[in-house]
């Protein structure tokens, strides 16, 4: 029985432990996403008051809504783990509490048994009428053996209620932290309402200009398929050049496509609090209905902020065209691998620097959206920086 306790109670405490751990690791994400949607919240709030803002408005507001219900799944994910926890913290104290009954149990037998041998002289004479000495020490250490046995089993008493009102007092904190994260649910659900009414207000607002706004829509994607064609010349010029002959430059390149391969998911985005806006991949707007295959990512950052360089590297292009809203690109290598950089309105280098992880390329304007476009690339292949970047 005792062992039967022991291992429950052990097996209560590993998947307690590791439940404990993934309940961190929940409310952990579900911050850096309530950080995330209040930068969200401050840039929607900041942003211009004309066709292309009110464009930017409805981007960054579809990603506080996605946001918003990624916490919301993530807080209910928290509420059912915590409720998983109340379940196996009840069986532990249930588990606790029989133990000690049966220990209880077992010390008032012991008692009884040493009230009725409380005499000394009884047990002194039941040594001294032993008919050997082997005897006499074997019935001495009987109740010697006895007496400290008696003391273990109060000591485990004592250990096992300790042990029950620890318990007992993480269930309380358990009930606590269900109801804390009970009402964070219901304050988030009403958000998301509040949300969803702004941004269906800010939709008929577009909605009253929609011939401008189909006009900006046809331009944003004529944009991006010219910014694709100019990224794929600047690449196939580069490849003119010729791959680098010496037999040091070779290794060289080797040894940095292999060490950008090992920093998978732990590069540095380009802006500093970035958040991404337009995915990679194929993107078909819900509520206007256009589409196109996003090669990178859109990033939204300050206004004016820096734009960084994600690896080591060589800026191998810069170029730029006022008549478009990606104004001055970088493309930089990394052996197979290229990132390039665009809406920068100033460069901080200049084509053939050797430019180290974290370096500042260029600055956001000022007076733009602090949206950055940005493409990672290996030997010509559009990746998705999200696999990269953390």
């Amino acid at each position: 029985m005792k062992r039967f306790l022991l291992i429950i109670s052990l097996l209560f405490f590993v998947t307690g432990t590791l439940r404990t751990q993934d309940v961190q690791d929940m409310q952990a994400k579900n911050r850096r996403l309530q950080e995330e949607i209040a930068m969200l919240q401050e840039r929607i709030r900041t942003t211009s008051g004309d066709i292309k803002g009110r464009l930017n408005q409805y981007r960054l507001a579809q990603r506080l809504l996605s946001n918003r219900q990624e916490l919301i799944r993530g807080i209910e994910k928290e509420m059912e783990t915590l409720h998983q926890d109340i379940f196996e913290k009840n069986g532990e104290i249930g588990a606790l509490k029989k133990e000690r009954e049966t220990l209880t149990a077992a010390y008032e037998d012991l008692i009884q048994q040493a009230y009725r041998h409380r005499d000394k002289k009884l047990w002194i004479t039941h040594i001294l009428s032993s008919e050997s000495a082997s005897q006499a020490y074997r019935r001495w250490r009987y109740f010697r053996n006895y007496s400290d046995y008696m003391r273990e089993q109060e000591q485990k008493i004592r250990q096992t209620q300790t042990r029950l009102q620890e318990e007992e007092a993480k269930l309380v904190a358990l009930q606590q932290e269900r109801e804390k994260t009970r009402d964070e649910l219901a304050l988030e659900i009403n958000r998301m309402k509040e949300d969803q009414q702004k941004l269906n207000r800010n939709i008929a607002r577009l909605q009253q200009n929609e011939k401008q706004l189909k006009a900006e829509l046809q331009k944003r994607i004529r944009d991006q398929q010219k910014l694709n064609d100019e990224i794929q010349k600047a690449l196939a010029a580069l490849e003119k050049k010729g791959a680098p002959r010496d037999r040091e430059a070779v290794e060289a390149a080797r040894v940095l496509s292999a060490d950008f391969t090992a920093n998978k998911g732990n590069l540095p985005w380009p802006l500093k609090e970035a958040i991404v806006i337009e995915r990679f991949g194929r993107i078909t707007d819900p509520k206007w209905g256009f589409t196109f295959d996003n090669k990178g990512v859109t990033l939204s950052g300050q206004k004016g902020g820096d734009v960084h360089v994600i690896f080591n590297g060589v800026v191998s292009s810069i170029w730029m065209d006022n008549r478009d809203s990606y104004l001055i690109r970088i493309l930089v290598s990394h052996g197979d691998f290229s990132t390039i950089y665009c809406h920068m309105v100033d460069v901080a280098v200049k084509e053939g620097d050797t430019v180290v992880t974290g370096q500042k390329l260029g600055t956001l304007s000022p007076q733009g959206e602090g949206n950055s476009y940005f493409q990672l690339l290996r030997k010509g292949v559009p990746l998705n920086p999200a696999d990269w970047c953390r």
